[in-house]
């Protein structure tokens, strides 16, 4: 969410206006990252261990019975390893059991392709242990064999390694967009990576601990490089099943360019384990390129939906015409008696104003709103009565369709890590259970509404401004994904058959890692019936970019994966200036341009493939506040008039 409006804060729950979310600029793809000569590398020469003489161990016949090799792999490690993928257990080739090859996707026992280009990764197996080595992204780790299942499905954004009883999760990291020195390194980690792993505030109020001393920028745990390690452990796990995480940095010693982040989590303390892990890692030249393999997303229908929400939902993946509402306030809960009709009146003529002859001339086939947990102690409902009065459209009835933005909030997302609000975050509570009479009020408020809902859950979650992205869960996007099922869970349990699912990342992931990236959020096919769209032009300085190159950099960026599901723009707008940075509606000239842009593309969209998925789009007409002062004016205000005939014209071009 753009921020729920500052405004709509005050009038709600009496707060303070507050900077509750910075947006980055988009940034350019980085050029990759430049090889490490011999000279940049450590050293991977291990030390002598005894311990680690293949002469001492059993057989691969003792440990584990018949080896069999499917692949017919035994001997082609020696063909293919290299000094720099040694560890103090797999010092060479000779006594490697077997290996299998990893290659663009499958398994293969062809060799020759491991020179050429490609994804390309290395499985030897000795013994009790597995020798790992992503050759496209430079690195290799060793990790028990026993109960051992690989998860290739994400490979470019962070390997997954799952264990009977835990789960690693391995990425090499880069530090942009900042310099590759020491001062760049620190910036970059201490605002996308420590931030609340390392405040003691943070486990104090999501009641977590640390269970062992930290080793910080050690350089004798792991000769060669400096690590970093968190080991915290979560308190009344309830149904969280792995509450020990181990979170560790390795950076080559001498070099601030990039990093290996190690995630481990378990259901016990397996500190031991772990180390041996983490003493594994080696870091070397990348070749090729890392991949993803997670296979195209269907547009499928859920089955637990009644024919009313089936048929709106396959209007939409039919329909060659464009929906569009606006955000102007967020549609007020039965229990609030003392602002009801304040806030209704307000929403009304807001409404009013822009579907009029002086506004759009148009009116909304998509009512949006928000809602959080709660406001802190002061728990929020699903707003039954108004949504009933101002929506309650099914795609053919004539009126607008609820577009409903649920947050895994508890203080409008005011993340901060010194602020003794803004380090909790309820998701944590979500999976100990404590908020599931909550969840199943608001299923059943929900299947009362009756009519079909464009459920929109905790979006922009690939983010550092939201009390459910993974700056707020131990760097761990998984956490997102758990909550997001338990949720659909109860409604499930509760009977829910009006509820369709927009998953909703931001357009430019932030922080910019491999870790945070947006996939590494999504909930499943299984979860998720449409893909949400969100991409801000603040224009803040008068040459804006255009609305056709913002989502043709989301349609490029998700045309493999989502080709055929169909899309909304969740939230969206293009500023006039802000006075934080000049005067207060400055450029509302080019924003008009803009609108008139987006319009012409939208009246020809059979020519421009970026818009064949786009089913709906939500103007965020609200500004954007720090402190008393606008970051940049989105409301639609009536003075804007040329923007607002840009809006009328442009409707009329769709008719």
């Amino acid at each position: 969410m753009k921020r729920i409006v500052t405004l709509l804060l005050a009038v709600l729950f009496c707060a303070p206006l507050w900077n509750c979310k910075k947006t980055p600029d988009p940034l350019p793809e980085p050029s990759e990252e430049p090889s490490a000569s011999p000279s940049d590398e450590p050293s991977a020469e291990p030390s002598a261990d005894p311990s680690a003489d293949v002469s001492s161990d059993p057989s691969a016949d003792e440990v584990w019975g018949e080896v069999t090799d499917p692949m017919g792999m035994e001997k082609g490690a020696v063909s293919v390893w290299q000094k720099a993928y040694a560890d103090e257990v797999f010092t060479g080739p000779d006594h490697i059991h077997y290996m299998k090859f990893f290659h663009n996707g499958a398994y293969t026992k062809d060799l020759s392709l491991s020179a050429g280009t490609g994804d390309n990764r290395y499985e030897f197996y000795r013994n009790t242990r597995m020798r790992y080595v992503s050759c496209s992204d430079g690195y290799a780790l060793t990790v028990p064999r026993e109960g051992l299942e690989m998860d290739y499905t994400l490979a470019k954004y962070g390997m997954l390694f799952n264990f009977t009883d835990a789960r690693l999760r391995v990425t090499l990291e880069t530090v942009r967009p900042y310099s590759h020195d020491a001062h760049g390194y620190g910036i970059y980690t201490g605002e996308w990576l420590d931030r609340y792993v390392d405040r003691q505030l943070y486990m104090n109020l999501n009641n977590m601990r640390y269970n062992h001393p930290k080793v910080n920028e050690s350089r004798d745990y792991l000769p060669g490089y400096v690590v970093t390690i968190w080991s915290v452990q979560i308190n009344e796990p309830g149904e969280i099943e792995f509450p020990f995480y181990k979170i560790a940095i390795i950076r080559p010693d001498g070099q601030y360019g990039r990093f290996g982040l190690l995630l481990y989590k378990s259901k016990t303390d397996q500190a031991e384990e772990f180390e041996a892990i983490a003493k594994s890692f080696r870091v070397f030249a990348a070749r090729g390129g890392s991949r993803n393999y997670l296979p195209e997303q269907e547009p499928k229908d859920d089955p637990h939906w009644n024919e009313e929400t089936r048929a709106y939902y396959h209007k939409l993946l039919n329909q060659k015409t464009l929906d569009f509402g606006a955000f102007v306030a967020t549609l007020p809960f039965d229990s609030q008696t003392d602002i009801y009709e304040s806030q209704r009146a307000r929403f009304l003529s807001e409404k009013t104003r822009l579907e009029g002859a002086d506004g759009w001339n148009h009116n909304w086939e998509i009512v949006p709103t928000y809602c959080h947990i709660s406001w802190y102690s002061d728990l929020h409902y699903f707003p039954c009565t108004m949504a009933r009065e101002v929506a309650g459209g099914n795609g053919f009835n004539g009126k607008p369709v609820l577009q409903f933005t649920y947050q895994f909030t508890t203080d409008n997302n005011r993340v901060s890590s010194q602020d003794p609000q803004g380090c909790r975050t309820p998701m944590w509570n979500i999976l100990r259970g404590k908020y599931d009479d909550h969840f199943r009020q608001l299923a059943e408020d929900i299947k009362a509404y009756g009519a079909p809902v464009l459920f929109r859950l905790n979006n922009e979650m690939n983010s550092d401004w939201t009390s459910y992205c993974g700056m707020m869960t131990l760097l761990d996007p998984e956490i997102f994904r758990l909550t997001w099922q338990r949720l659909y869970k109860i409604f499930v349990e509760n009977g829910v058959d009006n509820v369709i699912w927009i998953w909703n990342p931001n357009a430019v992931s932030c922080p910019y890692s491999n870790w945070g990236e947006d996939l590494p959020y999504y909930p499943g096919n299984d979860y998720v019936q449409i893909l949400g769209l969100t991409s801000y032009e603040m224009n803040n300085n008068g040459s804006p970019t255009s609305f056709r190159d913002h989502y043709t950099s989301l349609y490029e960026k998700n045309k493999v994966l989502f080709s055929r599901m169909p899309c909304i723009i969740g939230e969206f707008a293009c500023g006039a200036g802000g006075d934080t940075s000049g005067v207060l509606k400055r450029n509302q000239d080019s924003q008009a341009r803009w609108v008139e842009a987006m319009f012409d593309d939208f009246a020809d969209r059979e020519n421009h493939p970026y818009l064949q998925q786009i089913k709906g789009a939500v103007w965020f007409s609200c500004n954007d506040y720090s402190g008393d002062k606008v970051i940049n004016q989105l409301s639609l205000d009536a003075d804007l008039t040329e923007t607002l005939r840009a809006f009328r014209e442009g409707f009329a071009k769709l008719e």
